[in-house]
């Protein structure tokens, strides 16, 4: 198993993972990422109209390994 960081941004703020999860591979820390995404953005658009979110994957070094972001726009017309 190996440890990966996954660093949250989005428009407002930004939030380290100082922890890390351990996964098999780095393609289920991917997979990983995309799923914190999705709740991000789930929990984060009724506060707003526009919304860009990236999380992005560290390895054990706490290089950059892989990154994903989202942006969400809703306008009333």
């Amino acid at each position: 198993m190996q440890r990966f960081y996954f660093d949250l941004y989005n428009t407002e703020h930004s939030q380290e993972d100082t922890e890390g999860q351990l996964f098999a591979n780095r393609e289920r820390a991917g997979m990983e990422a995309l799923r914190i995404l999705h709740d991000v953005a789930r929990d984060e658009m009724p506060g707003g109209s526009h919304l860009t979110i990236t999380v992005k994957v560290l390895d054990e070094k706490r290089d950059q390994i892989f990154e994903a972001s989202l942006t969400l726009d809703s306008a009333w017309t």
